[in-house]
């Protein structure tokens, strides 16, 4: 028996709003749940980005930085083509990565949280992710 059912990536912002529609717009995820203070979308059958107004949520956020929210594609390129035509901040070219492998690219949203879209190499690690 697995131990955990699933996973909720939560994310605090200052626009709250703002937020939310980068995670609509930009990420391309569906609202599942909707708490006032906080909004949850599904990214898989089991995986789940929640977006939290940082007057509300339970924790400090003192200092915001060093996570890497990375989203699993088949189509990297289809997915670059559809962000940069998108409002995001710092985002890289397509850049491979040979020792995992894998491709992927880089950006960040309007709270200096940082997103990676990428795209395994390896049938096995297809299979995975």
């Amino acid at each position: 028996m697995k131990r955990f059912g699933s996973s909720i990536t939560f994310l605090y912002y200052s626009d709250f709003e703002k937020g939310c529609s980068f995670i609509e717009k930009v990420l391309d995820l569906d609202l599942v749940m909707d708490q006032g203070f906080a909004r949850v979308y599904k990214i898989s059958d089991t995986s789940f980005l929640g977006a939290v107004k940082k007057s509300d949520g339970s924790i400090s956020t003192e200092y915001v930085g060093g996570t890497l929210l990375s989203l699993n594609t088949h189509s990297v390129i289809n997915e670059f083509e559809r962000v940069k035509k998108l409002d995001v901040a710092e985002l890289s070219e397509i850049q491979f990565f040979e020792k995992i492998p894998l491709k992927s690219f880089f950006f960040k949203d309007h709270e200096n949280h940082d997103f990676e879209i990428q795209e395994f190499i390896s049938p096995k690690d297809k299979l995975i992710f």
